[in-house]
């Protein structure tokens, strides 16, 4: 038997006694056992905010400036909402809780048999976590049924968070520590190397052979120059004088001398020439990368020497880096049973209910009836 909304407004005209009392004892048991029953529950909160650690002493190296090595400015801390995310992962660990729960001896109210039952229940009932990723704070409260212990509780999970944190940074910043001190004498070595290899190979070609093939280079055009001068004024005297006189005789000498020093200056491969040209270009650019590998791995020293300067300064530093912004506090204000909300949604299901049971009620009566009809029938 299909019922229109007619026969539902009906059933109810026939029965609102009945619905409305029903309703009013499970509203009148909700109010009771909210009032009487079930004890308050209150909720005690923190404010924190991320600390960035370049806040610190150690903020004199200032990491993100030297080229190429941005990377290392995540030991100085990353951005709020790593910070945020950090801290929330430490305060829901297993380790963070389990320390809190046998600190206040939890586990003997709740009564679970086995830790890891007693941490999923703070995790979801006790424990509230809000964060501000926009101002970079975040807010803790936990709920308890004692207001003075929900407060102890803030402030032991403060305490905490401080520890567990502290101790990351430190072991990062030996890590990184160990590292950059390994990476230091590894360069260290390595420079001593090329400055030996550099002194031997300027004890062999002279200490600038690029300054000796500009000397060479020059000394080479002006004996050129200086030959053209002396061809020329060779030809002028053949010109005046006969050529069996002493003066053409002293200048083709002259000019023969000038002719075997430029030959020496572009052939020569003694190394104890300074005026020399051949082999040279090959000299000047092997001179060159030992100087180019010799300055890399100064920079690369003098890079290093701030960071390794700044790890230890971090791998002692043991200062809190939790902010609080707003201390925790004795709560003065239940936080749970939400009285009227409860009462609402408790009336609403006692409406429900004995609505329904009338509803079904009804249709059985319906389907008796038609069944006794039918039989009448036949």
């Amino acid at each position: 038997m299909n019922y229109t909304i007619l026969d539902y407004i009906k059933i109810f005209i026939r029965y609102w006694k009945f619905i409305i009392i029903c309703t009013m004892i499970i509203s009148l048991a909700t109010i009771f056992v909210v009032l009487f029953m079930i004890e308050p529950v209150y909720l005690s909160t923190t404010t924190l905010k991320t600390a960035s650690k370049e806040s610190g002493i150690s903020s004199f190296v200032n990491i993100a400036d030297l080229p190429g090595l941005s990377e290392f400015t995540e030991m100085t801390g990353g951005s709020s909402t790593k910070e945020l995310s950090l801290y929330e992962n430490i305060l829901l660990s297993r380790k963070c809780v389990e320390e809190t729960v046998i600190r206040f001896n939890m586990n003997d109210e709740w009564g679970f048999r086995y830790m890891y039952d007693a941490v999923k229940h703070f995790r979801n009932n006790v424990i509230e976590i809000t964060k501000d990723k926009t101002a970079g704070t975040m807010e803790i409260g936990i709920c308890d049924k004692s207001p003075e212990k929900a407060k102890e509780i803030v402030d032991f999970l403060i305490y905490q968070l401080n520890k567990i944190y502290t101790e990351l940074n430190v072991q990062n910043a030996k890590n990184n520590r160990e590292f950059i001190e390994k990476r230091q004498n590894e360069v260290r070595k390595e420079l001593e190397i090329m400055e030996d290899s550099l002194t031997n190979y300027q004890n062999i070609y002279g200490v600038a052979p690029e300054i000796q093939v500009q000397a060479a280079a020059k000394f080479e055009i002006e004996l050129e120059a200086q030959l053209k001068a002396e061809e020329v004024k060779l030809e002028l005297l053949k010109k005046i004088v006969a050529s069996d006189q002493p003066e053409i005789k002293t200048q083709e000498e002259k000019i023969n001398a000038l002719k075997k020093q430029m030959e020496n200056v572009k052939s020569s491969s003694n190394n104890t020439d300074i005026l020399r040209l051949k082999g040279m270009p090959e000299v000047v650019m092997n001179y060159l990368r030992l100087k180019r590998e010799l300055e890399i791995k100064n920079k690369i020293l003098v890079t290093l020497i701030p960071l390794l300067e700044k790890a230890r300064i971090e791998e002692k530093r043991d200062t809190p880096t939790v902010l609080i912004m707003d201390p925790p506090n004795v709560p003065d204000k239940r936080a749970k049973p939400k009285r009227m909300i409860t009462t609402l949604i408790m009336t609403l299901i006692g409406f429900a209910l004995s609505y329904g049971s009338v509803i079904i009620y009804s249709k059985f009566i319906d389907y008796k009836n038609v069944l006794r009809s039918q039989k009448n029938d036949t």
